[in-house]
């Protein structure tokens, strides 16, 4: 039978030894005489229940729990306060509080370790009950972004001077995060995000996407709605942190004149920004219908002269950094 972890907070020694007596062997205990004893052990281990006397000097129970809502996974923690007033009045307290349930001291052993059995199962459902509704959320997700990559890959296949674009931006991506310093899980958090960052553009039509001339105005204003029909696809994917503000403002200028929203300088969202970096130095080292692939130190300079302008002139001097180290290259696309 699994033995749950229980923090008793209580200022009563008394009371303390009595919860120890009853629940010694069943459970185990985590003692603490005041709020402030309690708010350290609870960074050593989360408990599956907290027992809070409502009334302790300095730091009430009230304050108490205030404060432990407030530490990082206990917010959902069950409690059930410790009372020696017996009233409507302060069973609605309990429970406007926070508090699942409240005993009325001094309590009787078999009422306390009932309260404390019924609690403790009705936790465990719950988490039960949550982790499976996180793992059908996750399956649902992975579902909805393994469709939306294989539509990306559609898009860059759809015209052969784009195929393979989102793939290097996502590498160049996660290389220059990998480069900058970033965890591992925000590596690869960016990778996808840059690997879609151009799906927008199938609400784009091919005649504009294809075009080898000048755009016209209005096919700019086309073109300029990609980043937010992107974002709206992908706001609902929660596994990627960031991924709508990444999409929407890829296309942002570090100066404040790029879209859609004009943001300037640290207003953009910084994987945004290094996407931004990705994303035109591929543009830039690879063909298009409009014209042929600029050379490395062509590209190389033209970077350098917009740091400051388009681009974030940090992230300008990690990139080209990177590339003097030779940890990426530029695909040749002819």
């Amino acid at each position: 039978m699994k033995q749950h972890l229980i923090l008793v907070i209580d200022d009563s020694k008394t009371a303390l030894g009595a919860v120890r007596h009853i629940l010694s062997g069943e459970h185990r205990l985590l003692l603490a005489s005041s709020g402030e004893e309690a708010l350290g052990l609870l960074h050593a281990e989360a408990p599956d229940l907290i027992l809070l006397d409502l009334f302790m000097p300095g730091m009430d129970g009230p304050e108490t729990l205030t404060r432990i809502r407030a530490v990082p996974g206990c917010e959902k923690l069950p409690v059930i306060f410790f009372t020696a007033a017996q009233s409507t009045e302060t069973e609605a307290e309990c429970l406007a509080l926070g508090a699942r349930d409240f005993i009325v001291k001094p309590f009787a052993p078999e009422v306390l370790r009932s309260r404390i059995a019924n609690m403790l199962e009705l936790e465990d459902y719950r988490k039960d009950l949550q982790g499976r509704l996180d793992e059908k959320t996750r399956e649902v997700e992975d579902l909805a972004l393994q469709t939306i990559l294989a539509i990306a890959r559609a898009i860059d296949a759809k015209d052969e001077y784009t195929q393979g674009h989102s793939q290097r931006v996502a590498t160049y991506s996660c290389a220059l995060a990998e480069y900058m310093g970033w965890s591992e899980a925000d590596c690869d958090n960016i990778y996808h995000i840059a690997l879609l960052h151009d799906v927008g553009k199938i609400g784009v039509p091919d005649s504009v996407l294809k075009k080898s001339g000048p755009l016209t105005d209005e096919e700019f204003a086309q073109m300029r709605r990609h980043p937010d029909i992107g974002a709206d696809i992908l706001k609902t994917i929660r596994s990627l942190k960031g991924i709508e503000t990444g999409t929407r403002f890829h296309h942002e200028r570090y100066d404040g004149k790029g879209y859609p929203n004009g943001l300037k300088g640290d207003e953009i969202p910084l994987i945004a920004r290094i996407i931004c970096v990705a994303d035109t130095f591929d543009a830039m080292t690879s063909t298009r219908c409009y014209r042929k692939r600029l050379d490395m130190d062509v590209a190389r300079a033209e970077l350098r002269r917009c740091a400051g302008t388009q681009f974030d002139p940090t992230i300008v001097e990690e990139f080209l950094a990177m590339l003097d180290e030779g940890l990426i290259s530029a695909a040749r696309t002819e």
